[in-house]
């Protein structure tokens, strides 16, 4: 599966219905929205309130991560309150992209943080994954690390500005799709309203779609919040439910260990199936 991650500065309806979409082999679904007011003469999003019978148009108080959007660009924008991003090498068995997201703009001085979350293989260690990072302007080697167990994370803050590669070293499929991460300075980076300075983490998940309602219980617990889901098309006819989230907590590994036990969880509901 090749599916495709982005932020898009929009507010949407929490009773927005969500429709399978993906991107590349399932580009021929179209994507539905809740309909967002704009401001005249914009395409600007904007809120509408109503005063002695009528209606007027403001603007909108800010951007919000849309999963929707996000999962037709595998891509995300994050602002300065975030300090940590997790990207998540997801189980095969539910997407086979390689990174979640595969693309991010991040501020200077923030964490990424690479998780593995694959137990396609059905062993007790898991599979084993790695991650190469190289600084696009000088193809320096920043980061190299070849064997990340399942459940486990490898981590780099990136301090300088400029735009950097990351890859899975464990994967020899020459096709395989490349990461980048985008850094700017905090004075670039666009507000968004989903982050805020008790929400220093960000990150994508995914879980098989009939298990949602398990799963919108189990996210809003130890300090992670749901910020917006999404159903895509996954594997084998499966359909895959992604979520934006966001986490309370910044400290290394408590991050670390708290995806690595969802993931677990994930990989226990795989199995029931």
């Amino acid at each position: 599966m090749n599916m495709s991650l982005s932020v898009i500065a929009l507010t949407v309806s929490a009773a927005a219905i969500l429709v399978l979409l993906g991107a590349g082999t399932y580009s021929s679904f179209e994507p539905v929205y809740a309909q967002v007011n704009v401001m005249p003469g914009t395409d600007e999003p904007a809120n509408t309130t109503s005063s002695g019978g009528g209606s007027s148009t403001v603007p909108a108080a800010g951007i919000r991560f849309n999963a929707g959007d996000i999962a037709q660009t595998n891509s995300m924008k994050l602002d300065s309150d975030v300090h940590n991003l997790v990207i998540l090498i997801p189980d095969t068995r539910l997407v086979t992209q390689g990174f979640l997201p595969l693309d991010a703009t991040i501020v200077e001085g923030t964490k990424v943080i690479w998780s593995n979350a694959d137990n396609s293989t059905g062993s007790p260690e898991g599979n084993t994954h790695g991650i190469s990072l190289v600084q696009d302007s000088d193809n320096q080697v920043v980061l190299s690390n070849g064997t990340i167990p399942f459940g486990n994370a490898v981590q780099y803050t990136f301090d300088s500005p400029g735009t950097y590669t990351f890859s899975d070293p464990t994967n020899t499929n020459p096709a395989a799709a490349k990461g980048k991460i985008n850094v700017i300075a905090p004075a670039n980076a666009p507000d968004n309203l989903s982050t805020n300075s008790t929400q220093a983490t960000a990150g994508l998940f995914v879980v098989q779609a009939d298990e949602k309602d398990y799963f919108d219980h189990h996210f809003n617990t130890l300090g992670y919040h749901i910020e917006d889901t999404y159903m895509i098309p996954g594997p084998d006819g499966n359909d895959i439910q992604v979520y934006v989230y966001t986490q309370k907590s910044g400290k290394d590994s408590t991050i670390i260990d708290r995806t690595g036990l969802k993931s677990e969880f994930v990989d226990s509901h795989i199995g029931d199936d």
